[in-house]
């Protein structure tokens, strides 16, 4: 399949995509739209030919098959609603929108005009997290109870979105996929543990339905173990932890391990005492954030063909999404007076 391929935004991640389009879609055409005159410089050392660079997007939307937008976020919604409302099947780097009127704005014209639109949890194309939902499937830890979540580290904290917008979605997203459910309610806390404008810890507790809990602990105070290979410098914790009332999987994002364990709880005095029966850890190797984009990619090119589905749709990945994120920001702006 040839494609012209629309990429907003040139960026360090913007440049990682385009690596992924050259495995996911051989003969391709990149088109690239940047403000900053560098990136577009890159753009063409890269490969791309002068006329399919510019800092206007709507400049190449005409020449474009589809549109892939990883710019800063609060440029996504409008970038996403011109490339809709010229007929472009669309690509959005998370957080996808602001505001939930925007989520709904997107669903909205994405239907009317029956384009597929993807938001990049690219999470959900990691071989272990696909391997983990078998396990749950199969009920080899038994029936889930909680969701725990660690995304911390000494990493930059983006002006454009929060450290919730942007490393705690990725674990909210997750907690949906394999609940296969909405939160019905949360509640969060946030501290700024250096006296700074906005949190820079965050801890939420969520219920889903079945009496599901889910914790997620978010911030930079924490520090990180491992390089992280989505921000340059940065040292970070990102695991996820699913347990069972008779085992437990736990995926760690950076070391690229999943961690089984079965486990009985008897009732003893005091509670419950663990019998642990079997421990195993699988590494899966060459996991970058080139080969997980390049699979969310060629998902994406088979819903163009009705093949399959998108890996994320708007109304998990906008809606839903979008929905909490709103909620919190309003909360910690009272707990802050923000």
């Amino acid at each position: 399949m040839t494609l012209n391929i629309l990429l907003c935004g040139f960026g360090t991640f913007g440049q990682q995509h385009a690596a992924a389009w050259k495995v996911a879609c051989q003969g391709h055409k990149l088109l690239v739209a940047d403000l900053d005159p560098g990136r577009q410089e890159l753009a063409i050392k890269s490969g791309c030919a002068p006329d399919d660079v510019c800092s206007d997007f709507n400049d190449l939307l005409s020449k474009a098959d589809i549109v892939d937008i990883v710019t800063t976020s609060e440029s996504h919604f409008d970038i996403a609603m011109a490339a809709l409302a010229s007929g472009k099947p669309t690509l959005i780097e998370k957080p996808a929108v602001k505001k939930i009127s925007e989520a709904t704005d997107l669903v909205k014209e994405a239907s009317n005009r029956s384009l597929p639109v993807q938001v990049q949890f690219v999470l959900r194309a990691h071989p272990l997290v696909r391997e983990a939902q078998k396990f749950l499937k199969k009920g080899l830890i038994g029936r889930l109870v909680a969701m725990d979540a660690n995304f911390t580290g000494w990493k930059r904290m983006r002006p454009d979105a929060s450290i919730l917008e942007n490393d705690g979605v990725h674990m909210l997203d997750l907690m949906h996929y394999f609940s296969q459910s909405s939160a019905v309610s949360f509640d969060i806390i946030g501290d700024k543990l250096f006296d700074g404008e906005i949190p820079e810890t965050v801890h939420v507790r969520l219920k889903f339905p079945n009496k599901i809990v889910g914790w997620l602990r978010l911030g930079i105070a924490f520090g990180g173990k491992q390089r992280d290979d989505y921000t340059f410098g940065s040292l970070t914790t990102k695991t996820f932890k699913l347990i069972g009332d008779s085992g437990s999987i736990e995926l760690d994002f950076n070391a690229d391990t999943m961690d089984f364990a079965e486990i009985t709880y008897h009732r003893t005095d005091g509670g419950f005492t663990p019998e642990i029966k079997n421990l195993t850890t699988k590494r899966c190797t060459g996991v970058t954030p080139v080969v997980l984009l390049t699979e969310c990619f060629r998902q994406f090119t088979g819903a163009l063909t009705k093949k399959n589905e998108v890996i994320c749709d708007l109304s998990q990945g906008a809606v839903e999404i979008t929905k909490i994120l709103d909620d919190a920001r309003e909360r910690l702006a009272v707990q802050h007076d923000l």
